[in-house]
């Protein structure tokens, strides 16, 4: 497509198209143009040929979540509102990341399945290379064995069941320590600063990341709601065990080859770190079958799963 077309600001074309479905693309769109596809959660006003959009989750319409019925997430609710059933009836395809979203647009939305398509999540190739380099060769957070959580300290990363853990590990007398990347909640910081085992790390390069995971003892990932669940299949690529929260799509993401926990069960989870730490050939079978399962995430098998489904539309 021509590098300018449209005749307004982008977002301002955008919010017309989800709110008033105008205006149409039609006219800026290449007669030979067999399909168009937006890797975003949108709404593309088009006729002339077959349009695909990606849909990573439906968090904005669950409603058993704690923060459900907060107000932020009720205008968030009201907003999708506005545009995802058209979405839904008008695409072609619509592509997911988890049969996990798939099943929450199907039973919240009443998507039809048949016009869903399952294409995971791609992990950057850092995080497989690391794998291959000795831990006591990278630069670390901390002396100590870590534990290594990116998104933060927030309600929706399961800032509550880190905190937990944290403070069972310091109760245990465990030298296993707590490192946190992401941005961090005001109220989470101010409990960890109590906390001599946490260290907040804030924003980090995205350079940065792969080293992080992969000096870890283990990926503790207790989010309340994902999608997908990234950093889960970072860490298997990494050669890290990953231990997930039992929510949402992250079992399915790691199936049995991560350790998956309820995150308010805190002596469980803290009885895993132990265990991770002491058994070092448990360790190994987690990091072998994390690596194994995190193949399945490379990018060049999710662009094969999106070429597959483009030119079963196309053809």
């Amino acid at each position: 497509m021509p590098f300018r077309t449209f005749s307004y600001p982008e977002n301002l074309t955008e919010r017309c198209w989800k709110l008033l479905g105008r205006p149409h693309m039609d006219r800026w769109v290449p007669d030979e143009t067999d399909l168009i596809y937006a890797p975003v959660e949108t709404y593309l006003p088009v006729e002339q040929c077959p349009v695909v959009v990606t849909i990573h989750d439906i968090q904005a319409f669950e409603t058993e979540l704690p923060w459900s019925q907060t107000w932020g997430h009720r205008w968030f609710r009201w907003k999708w509102s506005t545009w995802i059933y058209d979405t839904l009836r008008d695409c072609e395809v619509v592509f997911t990341v988890s049969e996990f979203s798939k099943s929450r647009m199907v039973d919240l939305l009443g998507a039809d399945p048949n016009d869903i398509c399952v294409v995971g999540n791609g992990v950057d190739k850092r995080f497989f290379d690391v794998a291959e380099q000795p831990r006591d060769t990278l630069e670390r957070p901390c002396e100590a064995p870590y534990l290594f959580m990116i998104g933060g300290l927030r309600e929706k990363k399961g800032g509550e069941a880190l905190l937990a853990v944290a403070r069972e590990l310091e109760r245990q007398g465990s030298h296993v320590q707590l490192v946190v990347a992401g941005p961090n909640g005001d109220e989470y910081e101010a409990r960890a600063a109590n906390l001599r085992n946490v260290h907040l790390l804030g924003w980090v390069d995205d350079e940065d990341v792969p080293r992080l995971m992969r000096g870890a003892l283990a990926l503790v990932f207790l989010s309340r709601y994902e999608g997908f669940g990234l950093p889960a299949a970072e860490a298997m690529a990494a050669g890290t065990p990953a231990i997930v929260s039992d929510a949402a799509s992250l079992p399915e993401v790691v199936s049995d080859a991560g350790l998956v926990v309820a995150p308010e069960e805190t002596e469980v989870i803290a009885e895993r770190v132990r265990t991770l730490r002491h058994d070092s050939s448990l360790r190994r079978q987690y990091i072998k079958a994390g690596r194994k399962r995190a193949q399945r995430y490379r990018w060049d098998r999710c662009v094969d799963r999106l070429v597959d489904a483009f030119e079963g539309i196309t053809t």
